[in-house]
This record gives C-alpha cells, structure tokens and sequence, in this order.
C-alpha cells in the first residue's frame, strides 16, 4: 500500500518525458530546435575531425587527402614489360623482332644502345604518359637519370615516381582550400551520420519508452558499421570502377588534365553517398522495431524499392555506363532484403497511448 505523498517511478516501458501528443506547437518547435542543434553539433565536430586529419597532420598520423588520392595513383602501374615495350619502340627499327632480347638487367646505354641521355629521358616520359592512363603524367628531372641503369631501374624509378609525387591540377589559389573543406564537411557528415540518424527518428517516433530508446541507440550503432562497410565499398570498389570507365576513354586522343576541386568532388560524392545507402538495412530495422512499419508491408514495396535503389546508385556514382550503376545497386538491393530480414526479427508493434 502506498500512501498519498509518495512518490512512483515510472514502468520501463513508460515513455520518458510524457506523451509528446500532449505537447503543444511551441513545444514541438523547441524539441525541434534542441534535436537541430544536436545535429548541428555533431556535424562540426566531425568536420574538425577531419579537418584536423586533411590540413597538414603529423607525418606519424594518416593524411585524409592523400588516401583520397590513392585510388588515382593506384592506376598508375609500371611493369617491365611496358617499359620493355617503349623501349623497343624508340631504340629497334623492328620492335617485333627484338622487344623479347630486351630483359631486366640490360642497360640502357650499353646493351640497349641508348648513349644519349635525352633518348633515355623520353623513353621514361612515355613509359609514364601510358601507365598514367588518362591522368597527367609526372615530371621527371633530367638530373635523375644518373641513378638508371638497367630497365629494372627505370621500373623502380617510374613505381617511386608514380607513388610520390602524383599531382592534381590547381586553376586557382582557392582550389587547394576549397578541396580541404569539401572533404572536411562530407566527412564531417559522414562521422555524424549515426548521431543524425537517432535524432530524426527520436523526433518523428513519438514517445519513445526507455527500452525503445536503447534499442534505438544499439540501431543507430549499428548504422556506423553499415556506414563503414559502404565507404569501404565505395572506396575500394567503385572508385576503381568509375576511373576505369571514365578515364579509359578516348585516352588515346585526350590527355586528362584534372583539377583538384573536380577529383575531390567525385570521389567524395562517391564515398558520401554510398556510405549513406548502405545504411539502409539498419534504419528499414529501427523503423519496425518503434512500430512503423512491418516486414509484410516493406517486401510489398520491392518493385518500388527497385527503383529507388537504381535511382540512389545513379546519384552516388555520375558515371554514364550501366555497369558501375549496376556494382553500386545490385548489392544495396540485396541490401534492402536484408533490412526485410531485419524488420522481420525485430518488429515490434506499438501499445496505443492511453487515452
């Protein structure tokens, strides 16, 4: 028995803070505002992250900018039988006959025949000019060529070359800064997203018990892996692509020249994008765990969710070939089965507030 001046906690399941259907428009508004600047937060303490991580880190720490510029510089491969190649070409009248007799270990001054040092510097510059494949192929210095001996040391020279000191191009003085924040803000997006993702369905959902809360919580955690999983994605995957496709053509005839604000704004719309729809699975589970939706009603919807999701690959990758589009949706699909499978397990339908 409990007498009048006690007090009683709420049940678990209680909605915490009362039931936001009593709530009035202002009220609405400021829980608005206060999940808006929650957001807000998030977001610039990602870009500071990032920021800190792009403008000139410790050399013992990673440089964001150079790991966006690796899948570039990774298309960028010097083999010896490339080398072999040019070389055949510009010494031998008859390439065919004598690009086979050319091994690792010959010279090229004595074996090969190359005495002059401006024959041996435009061999190398067109070694480069192919293994760059459509991107501006690095300066070489003619005081290097001291060190080249053997084909084998043209190769190890061009890979180091190649690794090290691949540029971008700047038209203005602005584009280095301007490539530093566009990467500071999408990542800075992309850190917050977990934050961004619980703050809007916190919102949206109304009444939220305690237990819902922490499951909505673990759901928003379990987004980042998601996120992670489709940056990686992206990253390893279809940047490679969308290079390929795009960089290969007309190669033969155009000599790409690439700014630096026009490759930053591809590969981190890429990335951005593709983390963002891969979160899918997680939110389609958070969404039928607060009682939103059911898995039946989610598997009715695949002719739709077809669409959607070729319509979302179109927008993460800008490439014109159906193939990338094709890499980018055919996963999120499976994906978006997966969310039904989720939404399945974890579906929990929602107690009507008393009246």
């Amino acid at each position: 028995m409990v007498s009048d001046g006690a007090t009683v906690a709420p049940p678990d399941d209680e909605p915490r803070g009362g039931n936001r259907g009593d709530l009035t428009i202002m009220e609405h508004l400021l829980e608005l505002r206060n999940r808006f600047l929650v957001a807000a937060f998030a977001v610039v303490v990602g870009v500071f992250a990032v920021l800190f991580f792009t403008w000139d880190p410790p050399d013992s720490l990673p440089n964001t900018f150079d790991i966006l510029l690796r899948p570039a510089r990774d298309r960028i491969e010097v083999s010896f039988e490339m080398v072999r190649e040019v070389t055949a070409l510009r010494v031998h009248e008859n390439p065919e006959d004598t690009a086979h007799a050319i091994l690792p270990e010959h010279t090229f001054r004595e074996d090969i025949g190359v005495e002059n040092e401006g024959v041996l510097l435009d061999i190398l510059r067109e070694v480069l000019r192919q293994a760059a494949a459509g991107f501006r192929p690095v300066p070489i210095a003619s005081g290097d060529l001291a060190a080249i001996v053997t084909v084998q040391d043209a190769v190890d020279y061009l890979g180091q070359k190649s690794e090290e000191e691949f540029r971008l191009a700047s038209f203005s003085p602005t584009d280095r800064i301007g490539a530093i924040f566009r990467i500071g803000i999408y990542g800075g997006v992309l850190l917050a997203m977990p934050v961004l993702i619980y703050e809007a369905l916190a919102f949206i959902v109304p009444g939220l018990t305690r237990g819902e809360r922490r499951v909505l919580l673990g759901g928003v955690l379990g987004s980042l892996v998601f996120l992670v999983g489709g940056m990686a994605f992206a990253y390893f995957i279809v940047l490679d692509r969308a290079l390929n496709f795009l960089l290969d053509v007309a190669s033969d005839n155009v000599e790409n020249v690439i700014g630096i604000n026009e490759y930053i704004s591809f590969v981190t719309r890429i990335i951005l994008w593709v983390g963002i729809a891969y979160q899918l699975p997680m939110v389609m589970a958070l969404v039928a765990r607060v009682g939103l939706v059911t898995a039946r009603q989610l598997l009715r919807f695949w002719r739709y969710a077809i669409v959607v999701v070729f319509v979302l690959a179109a927008i993460a990758t800008p490439t014109p070939d159906p193939i990338t589009q094709s890499v980018v949706a055919v996963p999120l699909l499976g994906l978006y089965f997966v969310g039904v499978l989720f939404a399945k397990l974890l579906y929990k339908p929602r107690e009507e507030a008393p009246a």
